[in-house]
Protein backbone atom coordinates (compact mmCIF):
# COMPACT_ATOMS: atom_id res chain seq x y z
CA UNK A 1 0.00 0.00 0.00
CA UNK A 2 1.54 3.29 -1.00
CA UNK A 3 0.61 5.82 1.16
CA UNK A 4 0.85 9.53 0.09
CA UNK A 5 -0.20 12.44 2.71
CA UNK A 6 -0.24 15.98 2.28
CA UNK A 7 0.53 18.57 3.95
CA UNK A 8 -0.26 22.31 3.36
CA UNK A 9 -1.32 23.36 7.00
CA UNK A 10 0.71 23.45 10.09
CA UNK A 11 -2.92 23.86 11.82
CA UNK A 12 -4.10 20.41 10.54
CA UNK A 13 -0.56 18.64 10.03
CA UNK A 14 -0.52 16.85 13.44
CA UNK A 15 -3.74 15.12 12.97
CA UNK A 16 -3.27 14.37 9.56
CA UNK A 17 -0.01 12.66 10.40
CA UNK A 18 -1.34 10.85 13.57
CA UNK A 19 -4.78 9.29 11.11
CA UNK A 20 -2.08 8.58 8.18
CA UNK A 21 0.09 6.49 11.11
CA UNK A 22 -2.82 5.01 12.03
CA UNK A 23 -4.13 3.79 8.60
CA UNK A 24 -0.82 2.28 7.57
CA UNK A 25 -0.94 0.06 10.79
CA UNK A 26 -3.66 -2.06 8.63
CA UNK A 27 -1.32 -2.26 6.00
CA UNK A 28 2.15 -3.78 7.41
CA UNK A 29 3.56 -3.68 3.78
CA UNK A 30 2.99 -0.26 3.21
CA UNK A 31 5.24 2.57 2.59
CA UNK A 32 4.38 6.48 3.30
CA UNK A 33 5.19 9.66 1.55
CA UNK A 34 4.55 12.88 2.99
CA UNK A 35 4.76 15.59 0.62
CA UNK A 36 4.07 19.23 0.85
CA UNK A 37 2.98 21.08 -2.12
CA UNK A 38 5.13 24.20 -1.55
CA UNK A 39 3.41 27.39 -3.26
CA UNK A 40 5.72 28.57 -6.29
CA UNK A 41 3.54 31.84 -7.37
CA UNK A 42 1.88 34.40 -5.50
CA UNK A 43 -1.89 33.48 -5.18
CA UNK A 44 -2.67 36.96 -4.94
CA UNK A 45 -0.77 38.01 -8.70
CA UNK A 46 -2.33 35.61 -10.41
CA UNK A 47 -3.83 37.84 -12.76
CA UNK A 48 -2.94 40.70 -14.89
CA UNK A 49 -5.91 42.82 -13.23
CA UNK A 50 -4.33 42.24 -10.16
CA UNK A 51 -1.09 43.91 -11.11
CA UNK A 52 2.89 43.18 -11.02
CA UNK A 53 4.27 42.01 -7.19
CA UNK A 54 6.30 44.91 -5.93
CA UNK A 55 9.42 43.90 -3.92
CA UNK A 56 7.85 43.74 -0.43
CA UNK A 57 5.23 41.37 -1.83
CA UNK A 58 7.76 39.44 -2.88
CA UNK A 59 9.72 39.10 0.37
CA UNK A 60 6.16 38.67 2.23
CA UNK A 61 5.46 35.86 -0.48
CA UNK A 62 8.68 33.66 0.15
CA UNK A 63 8.71 34.53 3.61
CA UNK A 64 5.31 32.72 4.19
CA UNK A 65 6.31 29.69 1.76
CA UNK A 66 9.52 29.20 3.99
CA UNK A 67 7.72 29.75 7.12
CA UNK A 68 5.38 27.52 6.37
CA UNK A 69 7.67 24.89 4.80
CA UNK A 70 10.09 24.72 7.98
CA UNK A 71 6.99 24.69 10.46
CA UNK A 72 5.19 21.63 7.95
CA UNK A 73 8.83 19.64 8.41
CA UNK A 74 9.11 20.48 11.89
CA UNK A 75 6.14 18.61 12.47
CA UNK A 76 6.75 16.12 10.47
CA UNK A 77 9.92 15.17 12.42
CA UNK A 78 8.10 15.28 15.67
CA UNK A 79 5.81 13.22 14.37
CA UNK A 80 8.30 10.61 13.34
CA UNK A 81 10.37 11.19 16.79
CA UNK A 82 6.86 10.37 18.60
CA UNK A 83 5.09 8.20 17.11
CA UNK A 84 7.49 5.84 15.67
CA UNK A 85 5.16 5.08 12.01
CA UNK A 86 5.41 1.32 11.31
CA UNK A 87 5.31 1.93 7.14
CA UNK A 88 8.72 3.50 5.45
CA UNK A 89 8.56 7.08 5.76
CA UNK A 90 10.06 9.82 3.49
CA UNK A 91 9.55 13.56 3.14
CA UNK A 92 8.97 15.77 -0.32
CA UNK A 93 8.59 19.18 -1.36
CA UNK A 94 7.69 19.90 -4.54
CA UNK A 95 7.16 23.95 -5.66
CA UNK A 96 4.53 24.40 -8.52
CA UNK A 97 0.59 25.18 -8.52
CA UNK A 98 -0.94 22.31 -5.75
CA UNK A 99 -3.71 20.42 -7.67
CA UNK A 100 -0.87 19.74 -10.43
CA UNK A 101 1.46 18.50 -8.22
CA UNK A 102 -1.18 16.44 -5.84
CA UNK A 103 -2.34 15.14 -8.88
CA UNK A 104 0.57 13.73 -10.63
CA UNK A 105 1.17 12.41 -7.37
CA UNK A 106 -1.51 11.11 -6.08
CA UNK A 107 -1.45 9.06 -9.54
CA UNK A 108 1.21 7.30 -8.18
CA UNK A 109 -0.35 5.83 -5.01
CA UNK A 110 -2.75 3.85 -3.93
CA UNK A 111 -4.23 6.16 -1.49
CA UNK A 112 -3.94 9.90 -0.57
CA UNK A 113 -4.36 11.60 2.92
CA UNK A 114 -5.86 14.61 3.08
CA UNK A 115 -7.50 16.85 6.26
CA UNK A 116 -10.38 18.27 6.34
CA UNK A 117 -11.27 21.20 4.16
CA UNK A 118 -12.03 24.33 6.06
CA UNK A 119 -15.03 26.83 5.12
CA UNK A 120 -12.19 29.89 5.18
CA UNK A 121 -9.27 27.64 3.58
CA UNK A 122 -7.26 29.47 1.17
CA UNK A 123 -7.43 28.11 -2.43
CA UNK A 124 -4.33 26.24 -2.90
CA UNK A 125 -5.69 24.02 0.04
CA UNK A 126 -8.87 23.64 -2.28
CA UNK A 127 -6.58 22.60 -4.89
CA UNK A 128 -4.75 20.17 -3.59
CA UNK A 129 -8.18 18.18 -2.48
CA UNK A 130 -9.49 18.45 -6.42
CA UNK A 131 -6.20 17.44 -7.80
CA UNK A 132 -6.44 14.41 -5.35
CA UNK A 133 -10.13 13.62 -5.68
CA UNK A 134 -11.08 14.82 -9.22
CA UNK A 135 -8.47 14.76 -11.44
CA UNK A 136 -6.49 11.73 -9.99
CA UNK A 137 -9.72 10.35 -8.74
CA UNK A 138 -7.91 8.81 -6.36
CA UNK A 139 -9.04 6.62 -2.82
CA UNK A 140 -8.50 9.67 -0.27
CA UNK A 141 -9.17 9.59 3.62
CA UNK A 142 -10.15 12.75 4.77
CA UNK A 143 -8.90 13.20 8.38
CA UNK A 144 -10.66 15.02 11.03
CA UNK A 145 -8.94 17.63 13.42
CA UNK A 146 -7.86 15.64 16.11
CA UNK A 147 -6.44 12.13 16.70
CA UNK A 148 -8.64 8.98 16.01
CA UNK A 149 -8.13 6.28 18.40
CA UNK A 150 -8.92 3.74 16.09
CA UNK A 151 -9.05 3.03 12.67
CA UNK A 152 -11.47 1.22 10.71
CA UNK A 153 -12.08 -0.95 14.09
CA UNK A 154 -15.83 -0.53 12.88
CA UNK A 155 -16.32 1.01 9.34
CA UNK A 156 -19.35 2.48 8.97
CA UNK A 157 -20.15 2.52 5.03
CA UNK A 158 -22.78 4.92 3.56
CA UNK A 159 -24.65 2.96 0.86
CA UNK A 160 -25.88 3.79 -2.33
CA UNK A 161 -25.45 2.30 -5.66
CA UNK A 162 -22.33 3.86 -8.04
CA UNK A 163 -19.21 2.56 -9.33
CA UNK A 164 -17.30 5.14 -7.65
CA UNK A 165 -18.52 2.98 -4.33
CA UNK A 166 -18.44 -0.36 -5.46
CA UNK A 167 -14.39 0.51 -6.90
CA UNK A 168 -13.56 1.62 -3.16
CA UNK A 169 -14.99 -1.21 -1.27
CA UNK A 170 -12.89 -3.34 -3.43
CA UNK A 171 -9.65 -1.15 -2.56
CA UNK A 172 -10.90 -1.14 1.00
CA UNK A 173 -11.71 -4.68 1.12
CA UNK A 174 -8.50 -5.71 3.37
CA UNK A 175 -9.56 -2.65 5.72
CA UNK A 176 -13.27 -4.32 5.81
CA UNK A 177 -12.04 -8.00 6.70
CA UNK A 178 -9.96 -6.70 9.63
CA UNK A 179 -12.87 -5.19 10.74
CA UNK A 180 -14.69 -6.63 14.47
CA UNK A 181 -18.19 -5.27 12.74
CA UNK A 182 -19.45 -3.29 10.27
CA UNK A 183 -22.23 -0.80 9.65
CA UNK A 184 -23.74 -0.44 6.27
CA UNK A 185 -26.11 2.96 6.23
CA UNK A 186 -29.30 2.83 3.40
CA UNK A 187 -31.04 6.02 2.67
CA UNK A 188 -34.09 5.45 0.96
CA UNK A 189 -36.93 7.29 -0.29
CA UNK A 190 -39.82 4.78 0.51
CA UNK A 191 -39.23 1.72 2.72
CA UNK A 192 -37.28 -1.54 1.67
CA UNK A 193 -36.45 0.05 -1.96
CA UNK A 194 -33.11 -0.66 -1.99
CA UNK A 195 -31.62 -4.28 -1.85
CA UNK A 196 -29.47 -5.39 0.60
CA UNK A 197 -25.89 -4.93 -1.13
CA UNK A 198 -24.36 -8.30 -2.02
CA UNK A 199 -21.38 -7.64 0.10
CA UNK A 200 -23.23 -7.98 3.18
CA UNK A 201 -23.38 -11.55 2.43
CA UNK A 202 -20.10 -11.98 1.59
CA UNK A 203 -18.71 -10.35 4.76
CA UNK A 204 -21.23 -12.42 7.00
CA UNK A 205 -19.62 -15.70 5.17
CA UNK A 206 -15.98 -14.67 6.46
CA UNK A 207 -17.68 -14.26 10.21
CA UNK A 208 -17.26 -10.52 10.52
CA UNK A 209 -20.83 -9.32 12.15
CA UNK A 210 -22.34 -7.10 9.59
CA UNK A 211 -25.67 -4.74 10.24
CA UNK A 212 -27.51 -3.38 8.08
CA UNK A 213 -29.21 0.44 9.27
CA UNK A 214 -32.14 1.76 6.95
CA UNK A 215 -33.87 5.17 6.98
CA UNK A 216 -36.11 7.27 5.03
CA UNK A 217 -34.19 10.32 3.50
CA UNK A 218 -35.23 13.64 5.37
CA UNK A 219 -36.72 16.55 2.91
CA UNK A 220 -33.53 18.01 4.39
CA UNK A 221 -31.18 15.66 2.81
CA UNK A 222 -29.54 12.46 3.92
CA UNK A 223 -26.41 13.98 4.67
CA UNK A 224 -26.94 14.68 8.67
CA UNK A 225 -29.33 11.58 8.96
CA UNK A 226 -26.04 9.04 8.60
CA UNK A 227 -23.80 11.21 10.57
CA UNK A 228 -25.83 10.85 13.54
CA UNK A 229 -26.33 7.37 12.39
CA UNK A 230 -22.50 6.31 11.93
CA UNK A 231 -21.93 8.10 15.44
CA UNK A 232 -24.75 6.23 17.06
CA UNK A 233 -23.13 2.97 15.70
CA UNK A 234 -20.04 3.76 17.37
CA UNK A 235 -18.05 3.43 13.74
CA UNK A 236 -14.45 4.82 13.40
CA UNK A 237 -14.18 5.29 9.77
CA UNK A 238 -16.87 6.25 7.39
CA UNK A 239 -16.99 5.01 4.14
CA UNK A 240 -18.98 7.09 1.08
CA UNK A 241 -18.84 7.94 -2.77
CA UNK A 242 -18.01 11.40 -3.62
CA UNK A 243 -20.79 11.25 -5.88
CA UNK A 244 -21.55 14.53 -7.54
CA UNK A 245 -18.41 17.27 -7.80
CA UNK A 246 -20.32 20.25 -6.76
CA UNK A 247 -22.36 19.19 -3.77
CA UNK A 248 -19.76 16.97 -2.16
CA UNK A 249 -17.34 19.90 -2.25
CA UNK A 250 -20.07 22.34 -1.10
CA UNK A 251 -20.02 19.48 2.01
CA UNK A 252 -16.56 19.47 2.30
CA UNK A 253 -15.89 23.43 2.21
CA UNK A 254 -18.92 24.59 3.74
CA UNK A 255 -22.12 26.66 2.87
CA UNK A 256 -25.40 27.15 3.34
CA UNK A 257 -25.89 23.54 3.86
CA UNK A 258 -24.44 21.78 7.50
CA UNK A 259 -24.04 18.41 6.26
CA UNK A 260 -21.44 15.54 7.50
CA UNK A 261 -18.91 17.30 6.93
CA UNK A 262 -19.26 20.10 8.62
CA UNK A 263 -18.98 18.70 11.80
CA UNK A 264 -15.12 17.25 12.78
CA UNK A 265 -15.92 13.68 13.78
CA UNK A 266 -15.32 10.59 11.56
CA UNK A 267 -12.53 10.40 9.11
CA UNK A 268 -13.68 9.76 5.88
CA UNK A 269 -12.60 7.21 3.20
CA UNK A 270 -14.04 7.99 -0.21
CA UNK A 271 -13.85 7.97 -3.94
CA UNK A 272 -15.10 9.47 -7.34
Amino acid sequence: MRILVILDRPETAPFVLANAGLLSERFPDSTIRVLHPRLAVDPKFQSPDEGMPGVDDRERFERDVTNRSVALHRIFEEWQVSSHPPAAVEWCEISGAPRTIVAEQAEKADLTVLGRPLADDPDCVRQAFDGALYDARAIVLITPQHRSQTMAAHPVIAWHPSSSLEHLLIQARPLLEQASNITFIIGEVQENEEKTPAIVQALRSINIPVSVDRFLIPSAGAGEEIRKRALSAGGDLLIMGAYTHSHFREWLFGGATRDILAYDTLPILTHH
